[in-house]
């Protein structure tokens, strides 16, 4: 179990603080921003992060608040106030966030709201010419019927 750092205080920022993904660590400078932050853990995690989107990277510190252990993420617009308070080998875990895939909505044909109401949805698997996109107000037509 790792003691908490003495933290330095705001005048005496730490001049190396240390970057932990998937179990490895690296040493690199303090980042002065966020988007320096992820550009300092690319290049100190490389192959791990290489091909990644800046926005699926997160950071986080381990904590000790109310006698308990917990992980705090660390938002861009908190990222200068809280290395300025980081001591120096603080660790700060990298994350790489899930990519999130959107599936488009299904392809819907053209039908009048009876044929909506008195037969299945009116559904195609192939796009109609007409109308291909999804109409909300025909979901809820069918839902509330």
């Amino acid at each position: 179990m790792r003691t908490p750092a003495r933290r330095s205080s705001p005048a005496h920022t730490a001049d190396v603080v240390t970057y932990r993904l998937n179990d490895k660590m690296m040493y690199v400078p303090p980042a002065q921003s966020f988007d320096q932050a992820v550009t300092f853990a690319r290049s100190a995690f490389e192959s791990d992060l290489t091909g990644i989107d800046k926005s699926r990277i997160s950071f986080s510190l381990n904590v000790l608040a109310n006698g308990k252990h917990g992980s705090v993420g660390i938002s861009s617009v908190a990222w200068p106030t809280i290395v300025s308070h980081l001591a120096r080998y603080e660790i700060i875990d990298v994350h790489v966030q899930p990519e999130i895939k959107v599936s488009p909505p299904p392809s819907y044909r053209s039908c009048s709201p009876t044929e909506a109401v008195e037969k299945e949805p009116c559904s195609s698997s192939r796009p109609s010419s007409h109308h291909n996109s999804f109409d909300p107000r025909r979901f809820f037509h069918r839902m509330s019927s």
